[in-house]
């Protein structure tokens, strides 16, 4: 059996073959449960450790929709509608923004709002138990609400250069970890956690720390490589992270601070590495201090964020929820079921744990006849998405794009198309 995919809940491990990836009726037929003594066995069967699922996994989410093996359909000529896969970016986009900003100071505030100004949507890390955190969590709880993620950045931002392994492991506390988690569910109504970044960049090559993170139920855990040497200036990630718990990014865009040799504020070279990630179709991703910024629309941090705004075929999402995105499209199916009452339907599964994957991804469909055609959800009408930007990531709507219709859902559920 050729491996695809591989689940953990406990001591099980639930694996498909490449068959049980794409057909249904293969899931009821290959689905196989093996049990384990050990986590290390899961390491030793997977070809990239550090990027698995986090959380628990619920239940067969088939019984819970009330499909069975009666239900599946294969593909066949006389089919109106074709599913072709799933896209790269949500809702068919052609490139990610997205950005991290660190720091508990009294420039936080000044950040976000520059970000709201130009529809940019950030991953705001902060330290729980550092600066003026009491003044902030309720600009921070709003931020939450307009769509930007609060990540980690440790409760006490302890710091050592160079880092060492014994430093690393006492700074790297479950206090330090999974308490700074716990001062942000407690204090925004965020439902998770999706993203640590590591304070002065240390520890973030020891894997011992990655796998501390990974058990508290991070997604993502962002580096600031070599700073003293101005490592971090152009990092040049313009993709996900192969290893997501030593996530680069691809520049800065803040003064000389800390003990960097210099900062990153030429507006045509900022500018200029984004369009480089644009046109390759990538995922631009920028990191700022915002006690290391200039405000205001004649200065370069805000210049830079209103030549990214506004696109209409860019991504705008935060750090956390774009790696949850991914594990959302690798381990979510798609199958066609038999028609009932003229309409062709497919139902869209994982079981990922909702608590922490509450992503909607997009689905390419394509259409063998010229009858108007409506897309449920459910058994209900699913909105258009309307003209601009794309921000929101567990909305359900469709989009026409050229001769495909690309259909944005939360998974474990049914889509049908009807014909008028």
């Amino acid at each position: 059996m050729e491996m695809r995919d591989l689940y953990m809940k406990g001591q099980l491990i639930v694996t498909f073959s490449q068959r049980c990836r794409w057909r249904l009726k293969s899931f009821f037929l290959c689905l196989v449960v093996i049990s384990v003594t050990s986590v290390e066995a899961i390491s030793q069967s997977t070809t990239n450790p550090a990027h698995q699922t986090v959380g628990g996994f619920q239940k067969n989410p088939l019984e819970r929709l009330r499909i069975t093996e009666d239900d599946l359909a294969g593909q066949n000529d006389t089919d109106r509608i074709r599913y072709i896969g799933m896209t790269r970016y949500l809702n068919g986009m052609k490139a990610v923004v997205t950005t991290t900003i660190d720091d508990s100071t009294e420039y936080v505030d000044d950040a976000v709002d520059a970000f709201d100004k130009y529809g940019i949507k950030a991953t705001i890390a902060i330290s729980t138990h550092r600066g003026p955190i009491s003044d902030l969590w309720p600009r921070l709880r709003k931020a939450v609400v307009d769509g930007h993620e609060i990540g980690s950045h440790s409760r006490r931002h302890q710091c050592q250069w160079p880092d060492t392994a014994e430093f690393c492991r006492a700074a790297y506390s479950q206090d330090e970890i999974t308490g700074s988690k716990n001062d942000i569910l407690a204090n925004t109504n965020q439902s998770h956690v999706w993203t640590w970044v590591y304070p002065c960049g240390n520890c973030a090559d020891y894997e011992f720390i990655h796998e501390r993170l990974q058990r508290a139920e991070y997604l993502v855990a962002r580096n600031y490589p070599d700073e003293e040497r101005g490592g971090v200036l152009v990092p040049d990630l313009q993709t996900w992270a192969l290893d997501p718990y030593n996530a680069g990014f691809t520049q800065v865009v803040q003064k000389k601070g800390g003990i960097a040799p210099a900062g990153r504020t030429d507006v045509p070279s900022l500018n200029a590495k984004f369009d480089e990630v644009y046109q390759n179709g990538g995922i631009y991703h920028f990191v700022s201090h915002p006690q290391w910024l200039d405000y205001g629309p004649d200065n370069f941090f805000e210049k830079h964020l209103a030549y990214l705004g506004g696109r209409n075929d860019i991504w705008y999402v935060p750090l956390g929820p774009l790696y949850a995105y991914q594990l959302v499209a690798e381990n979510t199916i798609v199958s066609r079921l038999k028609a009932v009452n003229g309409l062709e339907r497919f139902v869209v599964y994982n079981m990922l744990d909702p608590r922490i994957y509450r992503n909607s991804i997009t689905l390419e469909f394509k259409a063998t006849t010229d009858t108007k055609i409506r897309v449920l959800l459910e058994g209900k009408d699913l909105p258009e998405h309307a003209e601009g930007p794309t921000k929101e990531g567990s909305a359900n709507y469709y989009r026409l794009s050229n001769d495909s219709i690309l259909v944005t859902v939360q998974p474990n559920s049914i889509l049908e198309f009807a014909f008028d």
